[in-house]
């Protein structure tokens, strides 16, 4: 059955120019900030190949609500019904596929994939129309009929899907009806069941209403008029399919009644039972009111078993961990295209999911670089600048030796990108100048130095002393012995090694937390990350308060 090979959009509601080649793919994750445009894409798809003739638009569908801009929306199939294809049909309007280039041209060639292009038209006048195209010369575009869009099988779960447990025609389980073998056209079995249903109905007593229609008969006796016969019973109009009378039930309570996870689960079931035999499901926020482990598996399940083509959009970093890198396509507003990961980001989905939500991305070394930066992220909110969530920004772990290829992953995928990271191994320092000039942001230590060395080299001794003492209160070791043990290559180490301030002294104490990992979490580099913004006057011509500098200005945009 039909999948979307490419799609072209324009002037639909947030979108202006949009276009994008999926080729065969069968599973498509939509990601990107609040408003970029996700839903509006499955949207589109949903209206370019609905089976309704009568979709309602409004001026507000319109890029901007400019009417004089028609809305146009093309969509490129392949894996078509055979029905559709023959010349009786759409025939004479395909197209071929070249599949090692993914161009599709207006003559089909032996070796090319049969292509068939949709275009929804929807101008000032509101009134949609649907055709198949072809751009040979003198081929004039051909209206496609509602019947052969619904042998398409696309179907949209966003929140309005109680139709979806009706057996109304143009709903899935009707489609479902359809592709039974025994299925005859001609004898509708819904109108057949309600017929049985009316005769017991029929055969029924309302003895609580006999007195009523007693007293009726009589006055019409008296009025000249024999209605003896009458009886209570339901007027087989209220039974019309087209009123969505038959759905489906728990026991007596309506599907529809069911909590909205539930019933978003079991339109997908409908769904998916549809496209084992060729089908396109699009799923809006496939997250929505489902929990983490359920939102988690229905991800995994459908990427397993997927027969058709599924389209979804998501907000959940528990979907994204189930998923391939090339299955994840980026939104951005305004952007004329997707951008498409690829599988070097593989490992980061599993580590730093949330960073694929994010427009820009700040690379942490590791876990305690992370901490500093959510506690200047906190110093940030209280002198009333923007937070990072506001910006787009997202942190990720860059898991030490990882940094460099997640670095320039995002930066290839799109994502404005900083990397905050250490100068304590050469062969990452080497590295640094081509990261710049590929265009990525480098906060560094000096050279030869961690993050832990910095600090310490740095602070003012009472930052030196907040910091020691934080460590003691999370730990059984004794600092002290510690710092001894270490200052032996300077001699003894002074009884009030606390009040002297010496290079040797912050050496030893930076080269003790990098070795006992005293700040290797992110809770403890946040309160490490705090104490220096407590300090960035006193630091400022310092490299660690540059440093701070540096951030500050990436995460601004200066």
């Amino acid at each position: 059955m039909a999948k979307i090979h490419s799609f072209k959009i324009s002037n639909f509601r947030g979108i202006q120019e949009l276009q994008q080649v999926f080729g065969m793919t069968d599973f498509v994750c939509l990601i990107g900030r609040g408003d970029s445009g996700k839903t509006t894409i499955l949207e589109a798809i949903s209206a370019v190949l609905s089976p309704s003739w009568n979709l309602s638009f409004y001026d507000t569908d319109f890029f901007n609500g400019d009417i004089n801009n028609s809305i146009e929306i093309e969509v490129s199939l392949y894996d078509l019904p055979k029905e559709l294809i023959q010349e009786n049909k759409y025939g004479l309007f395909i197209r071929g596929l070249d599949k090692s280039t993914d161009i599709i041209y207006d003559d089909l060639l032996d070796d090319h994939e049969i292509i068939l292009t949709v275009k929804l038209i929807v101008e000032k006048d509101l009134e949609p129309k649907w055709f198949i195209i072809n751009d040979r010369e003198h081929q004039e575009p051909i209206e496609i009929k509602a019947t052969d869009r619904a042998s398409l099988n696309v179907f949209l779960v966003s929140d309005y899907i109680d139709r979806h447990f009706s057996w109304n025609k143009g709903n899935p389980l009707y489609s479902l009806l359809k592709q039974e073998k025994n299925h005859d056209e001609k004898n509708n079995v819904i109108i057949d069941a309600l017929r049985e249903a009316k005769e017991k109905i029929d055969s029924s007593s309302f003895n609580h209403l006999d007195s009523i229609v007693k007293k009726i008969k009589d006055s019409a006796s008296n009025l000249g008029i024999d209605i003896s016969n009458t009886t209570t019973t339901i007027d087989f109009k209220d039974f019309s399919i087209k009123d969505g009378r038959i759905c489906l039930h728990d026991d007596k309570i309506p599907f529809r009644q069911k909590g909205k996870g539930s019933k978003r689960l079991i339109s997908i079931a409908i769904q998916t039972e549809l496209a084992k035999a060729g089908g396109i499901l699009l799923i809006d926020e496939i997250e929505q009111g489902l929990e983490p482990d359920r939102a988690q598996h229905l991800a995994k399940i459908l990427k397993r078993t997927n027969q058709g083509q599924i389209f979804i959009t998501t907000h959940s970093r528990d979907v994204l961990v189930e998923l391939d890198a090339n299955d994840l396509f980026k939104v951005k507003k305004y952007y004329p295209s997707l951008y498409q990961f690829d599988n070097s980001l593989q490992s980061a989905i599993r580590s730093n999911p949330e960073a694929f939500f994010s427009d820009r991305v700040l690379v942490c070394e590791g876990p305690t670089e992370i901490g500093i930066c959510r506690g200047l992220n906190n110093f940030r909110m209280q002198n009333g600048k923007d937070n990072i969530s506001f910006l787009g920004i997202r942190f990720a772990n860059g898991n030490g030796s990882s940094q460099i290829e997640y670095a320039k992953s995002f930066l290839k995928s799109g994502f404005e990108v900083c990397l905050f990271c250490d100068s304590d191994v050469e062969g990452i320092n080497k590295l640094k100048e081509k990261l710049k000039d590929d265009g990525i942001c480098i906060v560094d230590c000096e050279n030869h130095n961690a993050t832990e060395n910095q600090i310490f080299d740095d602070l003012p001794l009472k930052g030196i002393h907040e910091l020691i003492e934080y460590y003691t209160l999370q730990n059984q070791d004794s600092v002290e012995d510690s710092i001894r043990t270490g200052y032996k290559v300077h001699g003894d180490l002074p009884e009030n090694w606390k009040e002297i301030d010496t290079p040797q002294l912050r050496s030893v104490i930076g080269t003790i937390a990098k070795k006992k990992s005293w700040f290797k979490r992110t809770d403890h580099g946040e309160f490490v990350g705090g104490v220096i913004c407590k300090y960035l006057e006193d630091i400022k011509d310092k490299k660690l308060g540059n440093q701070f500098q540096e951030l500050s200005k990436w995460i601004d945009n200066d």
